[in-house]
């Protein structure tokens, strides 16, 4: 019964992804309606010939009413197909999936050690409230939460490549080598998101965890004589867990499209430069599909929340399971 409320939840949950991605696709295509410029003419450049704009501007059918543009572009995203770039002639996921390949392990190698560095700091600081570990931990994740990316990767620049020169400044990717070679180049920059993500998710950690430890079946436990190690273990991480994961989720989903700036300060080739580009470029139909990859990773993310969310607290469960 359980499995089969789940089932249609996450169904439901997927129809009204579908139309968010519709949504959210619409918005920004007339978005770019509104730009400066002509796509054309920013490819060909402003000296060209005006028969040769007048061309490109029908090959993509940039002549053609902004309905039936979106429409085109919209079937061809339906059968697996994002179009070409306007500037370049390439087909738009041959030329950002290489860099959106760079950002998924930049995002992922992030969340790998968000997860279990939070938990770990944030129960640790609840355990050794206002004492000295307490305020060791958290002045520094209240002093973060201040910081934006660019000052972090700046601080770590100047500190790891400049001075101790452990670390490249910048991330140039070599494409004729494989990335597991050239890892070195994302450790500031997975540093400097998981600076920037790690305060605030330590902090709703500790919090939970304090809360946690106040409860009267932890202080039964202690009474029982476990140890506080089994205490933390049966009874405090299990709790501290599920409240936890929709802000980590929302970390996770901004660490998939908030790293534009972090990007930009190593000098990254990841989706966020690709953006950029795409829209100085008018670069219409690579700006819809990095937003479309943008907008289906945050919904995906927010979808596994929900169904962990409710797979992990059993009064959730027995709520659906009696709708």
């Amino acid at each position: 019964m359980v499995t089969a409320r789940l089932s249609k939840l996450v169904m439901a949950r997927l129809a009204l992804s579908v139309f968010t991605l519709i949504a959210v696709s619409a918005v920004v295509f007339t978005a770019t309606l509104f730009l400066p410029g002509d796509p054309a003419r920013a490819a060909l450049g402003p000296k060209a010939d005006p028969a040769a704009v007048e061309a490109l501007r029908t090959e993509f059918g940039l002549d053609r009413p902004a309905i039936s543009q979106y429409l085109s572009w919209a079937s061809g995203v339906a059968s697996g197909d994002f179009g070409r770039s306007i500037p370049s002639g390439r087909p738009v996921w041959e030329m950002i999936r290489p860099k959106a390949i760079n950002t998924v392990i930049l995002t992922v190698s992030s969340l790998l050690a968000l997860i279990p560095l939070s938990f770990l700091l944030g129960t640790a600081a609840a355990v050794w409230k206002d004492r000295l570990p307490d305020h060791i931990i958290t002045v520094p994740t209240i002093v973060l939460v201040a910081l934006p990316e660019f000052v972090v990767g700046t601080v770590l620049i100047v500190v790891f490549a400049v001075g101790l020169n452990f670390l490249p400044p910048v991330s140039l990717i070599q494409g004729n080598r494989t990335l597991l070679s050239q890892s070195t180049l994302f450790i500031l920059p997975v540093i400097t998101l998981l600076c920037t993500t790690l305060a605030q998710v330590v902090r709703m950690v500790r919090a939970v965890a304090i809360e946690v430890l106040s409860a009267e079946y932890v202080y039964m436990a202690r009474l029982r004589g476990l140890s506080p190690a089994r205490v933390l273990i049966r009874h405090v991480f299990p709790n501290v867990v599920t409240p936890s994961i929709q802000t980590i989720a929302l970390n996770a989903a901004w660490l998939a499209g908030g790293v534009v700036v972090t990007e930009a300060v190593f000098q990254l080739p990841g989706i966020g430069s690709a953006f950029a580009d795409a829209v100085i470029n008018r670069d219409m139909p690579t700006v819809l599909a990095i937003t479309l990859l943008i907008t289906g990773t945050y919904v995906l993310i927010n979808l596994v929340s929900e169904v962990l969310i409710m797979l992990l607290n059993p009064r959730l469960r027995a709520q659906n399971a009696s709708l």
